[in-house]
């Protein structure tokens, strides 16, 4: 019963949207403070490999995470034109991930939400995925983005931006 009553209350979830190479992520909106152009990044020498750099946000410097590095996804030579940094805000710290593309915010029914599938096919480690949401004929894949970083990397990623801020 308490499956039917979910299906009737016709609750909506607004996502963000992105894509990383072939494939469709998506997280809450309310946890997105802006979207941005790629502007310059400076490169940080003996960063992890996740942080991709740090920038200038409006005279705050923040880290940039390289999320399909993240993700253990391939490589890109160069970031395409329709490139984005998401800024949110993860363990306490404003930081910029690096994305593909956003091409748009929408909004999936929650009984259209299901559980992490248990062999979901992805290359994402599992404990990042919050759920898959179905739209029409795609799959996009529900990020928490509370357990993107491990407690070592939020770490790493608090050094790397007060090292950028020092240099």
């Amino acid at each position: 019963m308490a499956e039917q009553e979910k299906k009737t209350t016709g609750e909506m979830v607004q996502l963000v949207n992105f894509r990383l190479r072939d494939e469709e992520f998506g997280f809450d909106i309310g946890s997105v403070r802006e979207i941005t152009k790629v502007a310059d990044i400076t490169h940080i020498p003996e960063a992890p490999s996740f942080i991709y750099g740090v920038t200038n946000l409006r005279g705050q410097v923040i880290a940039v995470i390289d999320l399909a590095q993240q993700f253990g996804l391939p490589p890109r030579q160069e970031l395409p034109e329709t490139a984005r940094i998401v800024v949110t805000e993860i363990k306490g710290q404003t930081v910029g991930m690096l994305v593909d593309e956003v091409p748009e915010v929408l909004k999936i029914a929650d009984e259209n939400i299901e559980p992490t599938p248990e062999l979901i096919q992805t290359e994402v480690r599992k404990d990042y995925i919050k759920g898959v949401g179905k739209l029409d004929n795609r799959l996009i894949i529900l990020l928490d983005l509370e357990k993107l970083l491990a407690p070592h990397e939020a770490e790493e990623l608090i050094k790397a931006g007060i090292s950028a801020v020092n240099e």
